[in-house]
């Protein structure tokens, strides 16, 4: 019978190849797609991320959660939603999925290999 610690393992490694796929499918196409409507509509995507996708986060809680859309010093997600497909809300979803997921599976497996 496999152990806990085998599964948390193997649900980290599944999650960070899921994720891997995700944040690369999401920069690539939904990104992309919001930036250039932005451009657009004369709106500069965030000036500080120069194509290393540290702004997916950002985009994809503002295409879910109206909180995230208020403007702030590093990122105005006001018209982020606005420009966003539903092919580009799954892909959001997914991505935010993964990363919740990788996250809390690399801290279990963290904890378990300390104790």
């Amino acid at each position: 019978m496999p152990s806990i610690d085998k599964f948390a393992l193997a649900s980290m490694f599944i999650f960070m190849a899921l994720a891997f796929i995700f944040v690369v499918l999401f920069a690539r196409i939904s990104i992309k797609h919001i930036n250039k409507k932005m451009l657009k509509d004369n709106i500069t995507p965030p000036l500080w991320d120069k194509g290393v996708g540290a702004s997916a986060p950002f985009y994809a809680m503002a295409i879910f959660f109206k909180r995230s859309r208020l403007p702030t010093p590093l990122f105005d997600g006001r018209f982020i939603a606005k420009h966003a497909r539903p092919v580009d809300k799954v892909l959001a979803f997914l991505h935010l999925f993964t990363m919740a997921g990788l996250t809390i599976s690399v801290f279990t497996a963290m904890y378990l290999d300390a104790v």
